[in-house]
């Protein structure tokens, strides 16, 4: 039986890859119920991402943003204290992130992809809460800034002791930075597994040894890797 987690003691980020399910469907409840089934208790505070940017057409992106973020001051201007709390972070990231933002004045139908979901995104960083919830949020990046929102989202979960789960196929992208894998079992209960730091050693290991050939006789080879050599190439011979 699985031991249940005290999201209170460690703050990690979890990956979920299930693709036995509809992927077209949003994943928010499979999140609450993971929390569920480690017993949180209610109110869940958290930020969500799915898929789309989820923004609010009307708004401009940086008042998509600025709709979460808690200013310390009543009278000095929102905008303002959003840009000083930029600056204040150690980790820099996130305000390399936030200039990748180029029209952040313009509405959301007057920009492109990216921008809209580098808004989205940040408006989960920025948002007081105990969990960020995300689906595919490497998706419409380039890897300048999918590396720059990495970089922050780690910071955040230093600093503001978060939790994060994430639902994504892209699993060379995100193995090398998560530290739970979640599989939700047949009878409907979760299991995680820890993943391993050297993830990224055995994936470019397993590029060069494949398992032994079904031909060949499991029994005596089991657990045995095997070098593929590459096939000899036919030497033409020479006219005489």
């Amino acid at each position: 039986m699985m031991t249940k987690v005290n999201f209170e003691e460690t703050f990690e980020i979890y990956l979920f890859t299930d693709n036995e399910q509809e992927n077209n469907f949003s994943k928010l409840n499979e999140f609450l119920s993971f929390l569920k089934y480690n017993r949180v208790n209610l109110p869940y505070k958290f930020s969500y991402v799915g898929r789309g940017d989820g923004l609010i057409p009307e708004l401009t992106l940086n008042e998509n943003i600025l709709m979460d973020f808690s200013p310390d001051s009543l009278t000095a201007a929102r905008e303002f204290q959003f840009q000083e709390f930029l600056k204040a972070r150690p980790n820099p990231d996130l305000e390399k992130l936030y200039k990748k933002i180029g029209v952040p004045h313009e509405l959301p139908t007057h920009t492109d992809a990216q921008m809209r979901k580098v808004s989205s995104l940040i408006k989960s960083l920025i948002y007081e809460g105990q969990f960020i919830f995300l689906e595919a949020p490497e998706k419409d990046l380039d890897e300048e800034c999918l590396a720059l929102f990495i970089s922050s989202l780690k910071d955040n979960i230093e600093r503001f002791k978060q939790n994060v789960f994430i639902f994504s196929t892209e699993i060379n992208i995100w193995m090398p930075h998560v530290h739970q894998h979640v599989k939700r079992e047949q009878d409907y209960s979760f299991s995680t597994l820890k993943i391993n730091k050297n993830w990224a050693w055995n994936e470019e290991r397993n590029q060069f040894f494949a398992p032994a050939a079904e031909s060949l006789d499991e029994k005596t080879l089991d657990n045995e890797l095997i070098f593929h050599l590459p096939k000899s190439i036919p030497v033409k011979k020479s006219a005489a």
